[in-house]
């Protein structure tokens, strides 16, 4: 004991000898440094403590000495002890805070020892990270970010994939959790470095992202930057990101007749767009009209998906109609929904209109078909076969709002799909009414 308090006093007197030294650059600070880094090997914890304390004070000084210098605290980041460890990863922010240069090279190493098991030393870590990014954010995101893409095309190795899945994970947690405020509140501000980085990362890895982690990306961190605010044109990119990958998607799924990630990103959109007033529901409505609904098209798909598509494409609608933000191109997407409705609504008479979405659905739908009529134009005969399909499933729905007022015990939700089922006939009445 003895011998380690004799060797701790002789490298404190060093040190204020070398602190004290008017040549930065001179001996007695080099060996200074030389005999701090020597003892980053010493089998005395309170030694390593020491070097790792003051490494960062004198390392910038020698230029040919300092990747010896990082990489002895690098090395106490992985001793046995957990509080040199500690002491080694609060010496990593020291040394980026002396030469910023190395930020991005000790943000990577912070970054893989998240993967620690021990959560007091992960708190630490995070600790650390957080201060990297008020030291360089946009070198510190950039980093952070690099981990949320996949491993490159055509890797095999399990391991490799098993390590990037979780630093992937870990990253996303860390940006979502401690390092959100910070993100949003200070350093990716509206047109800085540092959000470009934040943005243009995450818009990139979407294509490639499972639907979970686009979810996370989306809605807890994107969309919570100041930049996206309804009228700033960043949700014009996000929401084009996210069409060109449901279009990608529907055209694969399509074909299997099972719309999986296609639905995800129909939801994301509608929440991107209607939900957050985010981005022109304009443009996400020319997603589904005209293609999207046309009859060949839906013939590809599953009644249940066919109805799930014709629901989003009305909601859409219901979107534009209230935000009202180019009428003349919405009048040219409506003609196309009516267009379109003699098989819309077959699809939606063979669903089940006890389901409030495809109820709307149909109002939303006759509404345009009302509206058109009103500007004098003349129902096809095949779209009054159509209306009066869908009229005949409406009065058949006896049996079903019976069952819900007598399992429910709810007679006010009797009434008000009775007077649904009114105006679902009112409307019918109005639009094939012979002129």
């Amino acid at each position: 004991m003895d011998s380690v308090r004799d060797q701790e006093g002789e490298l404190r007197d060093l040190l204020r000898r070398a602190n004290g030294a008017p040549d930065r650059s001179g001996v007695l600070r080099r060996n200074a440094l030389n005999k701090l880094v020597d003892t980053t090997h010493s089998p005395h914890p309170s030694l390593k403590i020491l070097a790792a304390k003051h490494i960062p004070d004198v390392f910038s000084d020698f230029p040919d000495q300092e990747e010896a210098a990082i990489n002895a605290v690098y090395d106490l980041c992985e001793d046995q002890s957990s509080t040199v460890r500690k002491a080694g990863y609060a010496a990593i922010t020291a040394l980026s805070s002396a030469a910023n240069k190395w930020v991005k090279r000790n943000t990577d190493v912070l970054l893989q020892l998240l993967q620690s098991d021990e959560p007091d030393e992960v708190d630490v870590v995070k600790q650390a990270l957080l201060a990297h990014l008020d030291l360089d954010a946009r070198v510190t995101l950039s980093v952070l970010c690099d981990q949320i893409m996949p491993a490159a095309e055509g890797t095999t190795d399990p391991d490799e994939l098993f390590m990037r899945d979780r630093l992937r994970t870990l990253v996303l947690a860390f940006l979502t959790g401690e390092a959100k405020r910070p993100i949003v509140d200070r350093h990716a501000l509206p047109n800085s470095e540092a959000e470009a980085v934040l943005i243009d990362t995450f818009l990139a890895a979407i294509p490639k992202l499972s639907t979970a982690d686009t979810d996370i990306i989306v809605k807890q961190l994107l969309l919570d930057l100041q930049s996206y605010r309804p009228g700033l044109p960043r949700s014009n990119a996000l929401l084009r990101t996210l069409l060109d990958q449901a279009q990608v998607c529907f055209k694969a799924e399509a074909k299997q007749r099972a719309l999986v990630r296609t639905r995800f990103y129909m939801d994301l959109m509608a929440y991107v767009t209607t939900e957050k007033s985010l981005g022109s529901p304009l443009d996400l409505l020319r997603f589904y009209l005209p293609s999207l609904v046309a009859k060949m098209t839906l013939l590809l798909l599953t009644p249940d998906d066919q109805v799930y598509v014709i629901c989003n494409m009305a909601e859409t609608f219901a979107a534009c109609e209230k935000a009202r933000d180019n009428s003349q191109q919405l009048a040219v997407l409506r003609n196309q929904s009516v267009d379109a409705s003699p098989n819309l609504f077959e699809c939606l008479a063979k669903a089940d209109l006890a389901d409030k979405r495809a109820r709307n659905a149909c109002k939303v739908l006759l509404g345009c078909c009302l509206r058109r009529k009103l500007g004098g134009w003349t129902v096809p005969s095949h779209l009054r076969t159509s209306l009066e399909f869908l009229r005949s499933k409406t009065e058949q729905d006896k049996d079903v709002q019976e069952l819900i007022r007598v399992r429910s015990g709810l007679c006010y939700l009797f009434s008000f799909l009775i007077l649904e089922r009114v105006f679902l006939c009112f409307v019918w009445a109005v639009i094939t009414r012979a002129r």
